[in-house]
This record gives structure tokens, C-alpha cells and sequence, in this order.
């Protein structure tokens, strides 16, 4: 059980702090990225990185104003009462992030493992502003989407079965995992896809993790787990 309450920031702070951090974040992948294919000249690389921050800065904004206590909780440490598989997952989720990164530049700068045709790159890189806008109504959907396994009972935390969440159980996940794919295939690395792998099957592992959490701390969850059977792709998983 964990007591996590958020005070409510101002927006301009906010929006600030959310995106110095997710600059952080981009200059160290793409910095791995470059890095590993040895050079600058990576016109694909440059363009998912304008794309991806176009898309991601109004869904940012919007965010601080609408739901500053969410944007909020995605930067903080993690809370006690954490189970510890998921204190495990989180350093195993950036070390696989960091390794997908490089293996990606590499890829597509030495090895060219399989040749991605310039038109699923350019339909891959399409889809990433319609990836990130399916991530932005999923967190206008669920409040509660911290960045741990968690129970916020300081913020009435309630389980939500409106949105994407009346399909599947974790949409935030799947969003995440068709952001990934679409990346390397922009990037140009299949080997690149087989690190994404990994990581979505790291993420199926945690889906059980917060499953076995939430049943048991958060009223309503199991009986919302029947009336929604599918927990990323509807008539698949």
C-alpha cells in the first residue's frame, strides 16, 4: 500500500521539467544511435527525431494543462510499496532501451543486416505522430498511469475501463511497443527489431507483475480483468 500523493505543479514549470528530461532521454539514444553508425549523415535518424519532437511537445503542453498530477508522476522516483520485480524491471528496461538504441545504429550504419525499403521507412515514420496521439488520449484516459506499480491511494486511485482500457487491459503498452517497431524500421534495422522483441516480452513480463499487484491492492481490478480478457492486441493477447 502506498501513500503517493503529487502536488500540483504549475504548467510552465511542468512542461519545462517534463521536457528537459525527454530531451535527456533523446540526446542519449540518438547520441547512441549516431554514435554506433559512425557518423552524422543519417538523414532517416534526423527526421524521426524532428518528427518524434513535433508530435511530442503539443501532446506534452496539453498534458500540463489537463492532467498536471500524471506528467507530474512521471518524474518521480519510485514510490515504497513497489514490488520488487518491477525495481528490477526498470534498470533491465533501460539497459535494453540503451542496447536497442545501439545495435539499431550499428545496423544501419555497418552491418545492414536486411534492407527496410525506403517505403516502409517513410509509412513507418508516418505513423509516429498517430502513435504519439493514441499515447496522449490513453494518459487523458487513465490518470493513475505512473511510471511504477504502484497504488496512489493519496490520488483516490480507481481502476479505469473507459477508452482504449475498454478494448485492452495495458494500451499504453502496446502503444509503446508499436512506437519501438516503427522506429527501427525508420532507423532501417531489423536487427534492430529483434532487441524490440526482447524489450516487449520484458514488458509482458511486467504486465503479470502489475496484474498479481493490482488484483490484490486495488478494488474492482479483478473483476475488470474478466469483463476485459485481452491484455494488449483484442482477439490475440
Amino acid at each position: 500500500m502506498t501513500d503517493w500523493t503529487v502536488q500540483e505543479p504549475r504548467p510552465a514549470y511542468l512542461i519545462a521539467k517534463i521536457i528537459l528530461v525527454i530531451a535527456a532521454e533523446a540526446l542519449l539514444i540518438s547520441g547512441l544511435v549516431f554514435t554506433a553508425a559512425g557518423t552524422l549523415d543519417f538523414e532517416w535518424a534526423w527526421l524521426l527525431l524532428a518528427l518524434a519532437a513535433v508530435s511530442l511537445i503539443p501532446a506534452v503542453v496539453a498534458l500540463a494543462i489537463y492532467e498536471p498530477e500524471l506528467l507530474a508522476s512521471r518524474t518521480e522516483l519510485s514510490p515504497q510499496g513497489q514490488p520488487l520485480a518491477d525495481r528490477l524491471f526498470v534498470p533491465a528496461h533501460s539497459a535494453l532501451m540503451l542496447a536497442w538504441a545501439w545495435v539499431a545504429g550499428r545496423d544501419a550504419g555497418h552491418m545492414h543486416w536486411l534492407t527496410v525499403p525506403d517505403s516502409l521507412r517513410a509509412a513507418a515514420l508516418a505513423l509516429i505522430p498517430a502513435i504519439t496521439w493514441a499515447g496522449y488520449r490513453t494518459m487523458r484516459a487513465n490518470p493513475y498511469l505512473a511510471p511504477c506499480v504502484c497504488l496512489q491511494e493519496g490520488r483516490a486511485h480507481r481502476v479505469v475501463d473507459s477508452g482504449a482500457y475498454a478494448l485492452v487491459r495495458h494500451p499504453f503498452y502496446a502503444v509503446a511497443i508499436a512506437y519501438q517497431v516503427c522506429a527501427s524500421l525508420v532507423l532501417g534495422s531489423c536487427l534492430s527489431l529483434a532487441v524490440a522483441g526482447v524489450i516487449a516480452l520484458l514488458l509482458a513480463f511486467r504486465i503479470g507483475v502489475e496484474e498479481r499487484f493490482l488484483e490484490r491492492e486495488l478494488p474492482g481490478y479483478a473483476a475488470y480483468k474478466r469483463n476485459t480478457p485481452w491484455r494488449l492486441v483484442p482477439g490475440l493477447w
